[in-house]
């Protein structure tokens, strides 16, 4: 070889090997060098002094036989401290102050969290599949390559930064830091105390409480101690089952005040609400409350406890100057922000190695480690396995299902696009009820879950069906079949929960429940009765079987008004929906049925009354149903005593009547559920003399009948009252198909 390549070589070699200045460090640029230079060439141009660190090693540093970063570097460091403290037998130097038992439980916690588990040899000898075995390798292989917290960048480092916190300052991480703290004059942080500065500001959440000596109400003078123990058994007794989300067993009072100022006030302050008694004292608890929900907002405060404030404070909220100025969508907005906060959405998965196996069908970035949980809420030392944990995990699952369940009652009724995310706890909450640590309100949660979980995909069958309606096909078949579809949703749902939460040897469902129940029915047909590729019989069969429902709504009110003295404002908006469907299709009708329209007229006439009665008992309440009792009454006066007449009906509209006719026999509950089936009803007569049906005194298969009997020819295009000027509150949106709650 030649001697001058060998040489080039030779000094490429030892340039490559050279450390580089600090010059070319900062600029991040090669540092060239000749062996024999003192000064590199970019310190000779800029004439600046080619300061080289003795202390460099070329390579990896001594005794280091991989490269970890992040977390893994520092579990590999805590396991070398300790295998190095064990051999010597001389105490641990942890500058950190974290004994040995405390690394020990925080390098076993991390490596059951990061090293796949491997289930027993009887559990796979149990399933007796021979493919078990290797899909469980293949489930732990994948697992091997999966990195937690991937999909949330800002977790991840989280996790990474409270590895290198001391225990006491993991305590301390929720407290604010100043932004002054976080900056640096030369944009460069080298102190030990601002990195752990910035380590503190990427912690993981935790449960940040409202309480103290300044927000309790009893300490602040508000309540005495017997007056609170008198609300809270007030309050499970008369309104816990138009408010869920709640445990009784866990929920005490002392429980509630120790962990949540607002909810113990909020609680308080709704039982006040409803005893004739105590007006001075609901409005004392009621001005704290308020006070309370804002200083939570701006102090960042989080529970599982807040959401529940949150969620409890919306069905009795009172109204504003206008119907859109009460905090109901701004409280939602917040206990659905916190609740994410704290993985609420996260279904908990247990940490035993035997249930690994099912978790993992999961995506990791929908579980949370039961014990993580328990952590985040402030339960550090309460065992997940324990009673006590199970109830403490499983409240976080009963609130996440409450939210879901009262933000799509609140959207559906408002008109708003929904935000609560279909989790895989919702996905699956059929036998979620089912537990030997459930409340007697779990039932009724999860069953309207369940519910308007799947409305959703009833209404793409149904807009599938008319969408692909052709002009070959026979419109009363198609009728015929959303029908039968329609039917079969709501059988099978009555089916499984009319029995699961039923009351009485008949099993008849709560009357909040069925007023829940019998309005998402009308929701259904409300949302499909306007869709532009439904065939006439369709539109015929979507109207009379939303006639029926609206005023089964109705009569549900009217006949439930001793058990829903704690009417929510979102039942007083769905009622009032109810009324005005109702006085808007049975004044398009033509024929025979002079009888209907004054029926309908007197029947929304009783609701108004009921809602007025309920919304001002007692007096000190000042429900919003009184509004809505008022604006049903006033449109009942607009409406003509007469608002149609019939005109003579075409040979084409004639004959859509008897293939119509036939669609009409919907009963809203299957046989033998709630009521039994009656044709004969007993019409009264009204001031003018006519013939007019007791709807309040009806069954719903009876008001079903009435529907059936009468001449049912629709007219859609001659009426007083139009469907625009009915629905005359527009921030309610019930024109919109796609929110007909």
């Amino acid at each position: 070889m030649d001697p001058h390549s060998l040489r080039a070589s030779s000094n490429k070699t030892t340039r490559s090997k050279r450390a580089a200045c600090l010059s070319c460090r900062r600029s991040k640029i090669r540092c060239i060098r000749g062996s024999d230079d003192s000064i590199c060439e970019k310190c000779h141009q800029s004439n600046t002094e080619c300061v080289v660190p003795e202390d460099y090693h070329v390579g990896r540093q001594k005794g280091i036989k991989n490269k970890r970063t992040g977390l893994d570097k520092a579990l590999h460091q805590i396991e070398q401290a300790l295998k190095k403290s064990k051999a010597t037998g001389s105490p641990l130097a942890n500058p950190s102050g974290r004994s040995i038992p405390e690394l020990e439980n925080l390098l076993s916690e991390a490596q059951s969290q990061l090293s796949p588990t491997t289930p027993n040899k009887a559990t796979t000898e149990q399933n007796g599949a021979p493919g078990s075995t290797a899909s469980t390798q293949h489930i732990n292989q994948d697992d091997n390559l999966a990195l937690d917290d991937a999909e949330n960048p800002l977790q991840l480092l989280a996790r990474a930064s409270e590895a290198r916190l001391p225990q006491s300052s993991r305590q301390k991480a929720h407290l604010s830091v100043s932004p002054q703290s976080y900056s640096s004059t030369n944009g460069h942080s080298t102190s030990e105390s601002d990195e752990a500065n910035v380590s503190w500001f990427f912690v993981p959440v935790r449960a940040h409480l409202d309480v103290g000596r300044d927000l309790d109400p009893i300490d602040l003078g508000l309540a005495t101690l017997e007056e609170a123990e008198t609300l809270f058994r007030y309050f499970y007794q008369k309104l816990s089952h138009t408010r869920w989300g709640l445990d009784p067993t866990i929920h005490t009072l002392d429980f509630v005040r120790s962990q949540s100022a607002f909810l113990f006030t909020s609680i308080l302050a709704g039982s006040a609400l409803f005893i004739p008694s105590e007006a001075a004292l609901s409005k004392r608890l009621s001005n704290h409350r308020d006070l309370l929900a804002q200083r939570v907002i701006l102090g960042r405060n989080r529970s599982v406890e807040i959401v529940l404030a949150f969620m409890l404070n919306v069905p009795w909220m009172s109204p504003g100057e206008r119907s859109s100025d009460d905090e109901t969508c701004s409280y939602m907005a917040m206990a659905l922000k916190v609740a994410i906060d704290l993985s609420l959405n996260k279904t908990v998965v247990p940490v035993l190695p035997m249930d690994y196996c099912y978790s993992t069908r999961l995506s990791k970035s929908d579980c949370i480690d039961s014990r993580k949980a328990l952590v985040m809420d402030g339960f550090n030392n309460v065992d997940p396995d324990s009673v006590w944990g199970r109830r403490l995990l499983r409240r976080r699952e009963r609130a996440w299902i409450s939210l879901f369940v009262l933000e799509r009652g609140v959207c559906l009724a408002r008109g708003r696009s929904f935000t609560v995310p279909v989790n895989p706890l919702i996905k699956n909450c059929e036998m979620w009820h089912v537990s030997d640590i459930r409340d007697t309100q779990d039932g009724s949660i999860a069953s309207m879950a369940v519910l308007r979980r799947d409305l959703d995909s009833l209404f793409r069958s149904v807009r599938s069906s008319c969408d692909n309606y052709k002009d070959t096909d026979i419109g009363s078949e198609i009728a015929r079949s959303i029908k039968r579809t329609i039917e079969a949703f709501y059988d099978r749902w009555y089916a499984k929960w009319a029995f699961a939460i039923g009351e009485g040897e008949r099993r008849t469902l709560p009357p909040y429940v069925e007023i829940l129940v019998i309005h998402t029915r009308l929701s259904t047909y409300s949302g499909v009765i306007n869709h532009p590729t439904a065939p006439v019989e369709v539109k015929h069969f979507f109207r009379a079987a939303g006639l029926s429902a609206s005023l089964n709504v109705m009569r549900a009110a009217i006949q439930g008004e001793t058990r829903l003295k704690s009417m929510p404002n979102n039942t007083a908006i769905m009622i009032s929906f109810a009324a005005c469907f109702a006085l808007g299709l049975s004044g398009a009708m033509s024929g025979n049925n002079s009888n209907l329209a004054p029926s309908v007229r007197n029947l929304i006439e009783e609701v108004a009354d009921v809602l007025e009665r309920i919304g001002a008992t007692p007096s000190h309440r000042n429900g919003a149903s009184v509004l809505y009792g008022r604006y049903l009454r006033g449109l009942v006066r607009r409406v003509p005593e007469r608002s149609i007449t019939a005109p003579e009906m075409n040979f084409n509209r004639m004959a859509t009547v008897d293939s119509h006719h036939e669609m009409h026999g919907a009963g809203l509950y299957p046989p033998g559920a709630n009521t039994i089936r009656a044709r004969t009803t007993t019409p009264g007569l009204d001031d003018a003399g006519n013939l007019c049906w007791q709807f309040s005194a009806m069954s719903n298969n009876q008001i079903d009948d009435a529907i059936d009997q009468a001449d049912t020819a629709w007219d859609t295009a001659i009426t007083a009252v139009s469907w625009d000027n009915i629905t005359g509150l527009d921030w309610f949106d019930w024109g919109n198909g796609d929110f007909g709650f």
